[in-house]
């Protein structure tokens, strides 16, 4: 399993992916259920290198108190949220909120290496044929690490935290890492009463687009 804070299901079937032992909440108020309805894995895309044979992923660690409550679904087509719930998010019993970037095989889940953070990383990730992999940080530092040991190699603040993309290409035989800046979103949002600063003065209306170029 991708997520390690979890108490929502028992496991995950090995082989076929299903859950185990999944936990039902009735109405009513259910303390530290883990994951979060936004923890575990976001929407943050992960990145595959076919030269170590490694997908790299983003785990975020966090859960929540929940408040389950019997509510009409809107309308079809009508746009409007339904989700029969409030909830606040919560550290794990026993530790503070985290996150960490994962190297596996894909095939068979068995993990090479894994590099833990004390802010869950939101944005996507990105692997080149250099053995680089590119991670954009929650607090506004923009690494590369190894992609075959996860040592950090160099790193960068760009000022303010990171929510989107990053890409590389080459222009006139040189090449380039381009990365966007900027933060604000509902998951976001979980991080200045997690965590506290910088997230509760980090601006959420600009951003940028920064390129770097490789040695």
């Amino acid at each position: 399993m991708l997520g390690k804070t979890f108490n929502y299901v028992k496991g995950v079937d090995a082989k076929t992916g299903q859950l185990i032992g999944r936990r039902e909440l009735p109405e009513g108020k259910h303390s530290n259920v883990c994951p979060a309805i936004d923890g575990a894995i976001s929407w943050n895309a992960g990145s595959y290198n076919p030269n170590t044979q490694l997908l790299y992923k983003v785990g975020q660690e966090w859960c929540f108190d929940i408040e389950v409550v019997k509510a009409d679904p809107p309308e079809a087509f009508s746009g409007q949220t339904y989700f029969g719930a409030s909830w606040t998010s919560t550290h794990p019993q026993g530790r503070k909120a985290f996150g960490h970037i994962s190297a596996r095989d894909p095939i068979s889940g068995k993990v090479k290496w894994e590099k833990e953070y004390k802010f869950p990383p939101l944005a996507s990730l990105l692997s080149t044929k250099g053995n680089l992999v590119f991670v954009p940080g929650a607090d506004g530092t923009f690494e590369a690490l190894d992609a075959r040991t996860g040592a950090k190699l160099w790193q960068h603040n760009n000022g303010i935290g990171h929510h989107g993309g990053v890409i590389s290409y080459t222009a006139k035989g040189k090449q380039y890492i381009a990365v966007v800046t900027g933060w604000g979103s509902h998951v976001s949002g979980n991080y200045c009463p997690l965590f506290g600063e910088p997230f509760c003065s980090m601006p959420t209306d600009n951003g940028q687009l920064l390129t770097f170029a490789l040695p």
